[in-house]
């Protein structure tokens, strides 16, 4: 009996010593849903906006560096919103390769559970856009803004490690117009579902 006590106290043990110098690189892949809502302003017109989902497929490297980590993500995000103005409806429809940066904290670090906050800078760049014409009509009576080829975004939010499991919630929010007509910044909520791969 002392054998096997013997025995499972080193198990244990090893296992957190394992744990403790394991490398300090992880790589993953996850994916989620995206709720993207669009500011406009136009003068003397009043816009009505709401939020669409959408969704993101990616993989991220995590730097450990002890409590401390750095995220940085490689990201295909399809967004969608939607306008109405005077009654006609438009929805803002995007593709992007979106490039996070993210400094995170361990809040809570255990063997196989993590409780992290991060914050960091988001540069998104334009792979498609459809605009579906706000104005019914055709040629003046149309109007289509013209997108960005690339903006900047930021993003804060928390998440948990359940083994090799990440769950992630974040708020992004745009930092530079996306367009240079009435369509102003985005504003996102992020659910992403990840696995660890190492």
């Amino acid at each position: 009996m002392k054998k096997l006590l013997l025995v499972a106290a080193i198990c244990l043990f090893s296992s957190a010593l394992f744990a403790q110098l394991s490398s300090p690189i992880s790589l993953g892949v996850h994916g989620g849903l995206v709720s993207t809502k669009v500011d406009a302003n136009m003068t003397g017109s009043s816009i009505k906006e709401s939020a669409e989902n959408g969704m993101m497929l990616g993989a991220f490297a995590r730097i450990n560096i002890n409590k401390w980590y750095i995220q940085p993500e490689l990201n295909y995000v399809s967004r969608k919103s939607s306008l109405e103005l005077a009654g006609v409806s438009a929805d803002v429809k995007t593709k992007s390769v979106d490039i996070p940066v993210l400094l995170g904290y361990k809040l809570v670090k255990l063997p196989l559970f993590k409780l992290r906050a991060f914050a960091g800078p988001v540069a998104s760049f334009s792979v498609d856009d459809n605009f579906k014409d706000l104005v019914t009509g055709s040629g003046e009576n149309s109007f289509k803004p013209e997108m960005k080829n690339a903006v900047w975004n930021a993003k804060v939010g928390a998440g948990i490690d359940v083994w090799k499991l990440t769950l992630d919630v974040d708020y992004e929010f745009g930092l530079t117009d996306v367009s240079s007509e009435f369509l102003k910044k985005n504003k996102m909520m992020n659910v992403t579902l990840g696995f660890r791969l190492f």
